[in-house]
């Protein structure tokens, strides 16, 4: 998806973008993060003096694995996207790099593709819940808490505090 700056520049009006764009190719080999559906995107693009802001809205399902329970399940992902870029020279771009956030643009057009997909990889959750309360699995036979409970002694009781505890038995006898 190529965003033309000069077009933009003199067109002085906000320039309207929605579209779809095919994000599978990033998750290609991850175990933890399926997308269902292509990212939809409706951005708004503005010329500003010497800069272009992009801004909006990223959309996408996913399937995830929880990180508790290890259960698969799907998730809308709505994420806010801004960009801000900045117009430079050639020359200029390698002088004033490090001056502010935006990014530097030396060229005609602008590819919003990666930033797009930078910004869904990112914001994704870095350890996947199937929900805010999940029980996860039984850390001795393994079994999800979310759907039975097992008899499985829970207590543990550090070796080295051991003789300790008996000694609070024998002080309340």
């Amino acid at each position: 998806m190529l965003l033309k700056v000069q077009e933009l520049v003199a067109r002085q009006q906000p320039l309207e973008l929605q579209g779809t764009l095919d994000i599978a190719e990033l998750f290609r080999d991850s175990s933890e993060y399926n997308p269902l559906t292509p990212m939809k995107y409706d951005l708004v693009a503005k010329a500003a003096d010497d800069r272009i802001l992009v801004s909006g809205q990223l959309g996408c399902d996913v399937r995830m694995q929880c990180s508790r329970c290890l259960d698969i399940f799907d998730e809308s992902v709505k994420l806010p996207f801004e960009e801000q870029f900045r117009v430079v020279e050639g020359e200029e771009a390698e002088l004033n790099e490090d001056d502010d956030e935006a990014v530097p643009v030396t060229e005609e057009r602008i590819d919003l593709a990666p930033y797009l997909a930078q910004e869904i990889v990112v914001q994704l959750p870095y350890a996947p819940l199937c929900k805010e309360d999940c029980k996860g699995l039984c850390p001795d036979c393994g079994v999800n808490l979310n759907e039975q409970s097992c008899g499985c002694n829970t207590e543990k009781v550090d070796p080295r505090m051991a003789a300790l505890q008996d000694w609070f038995k024998s002080q309340k006898e």
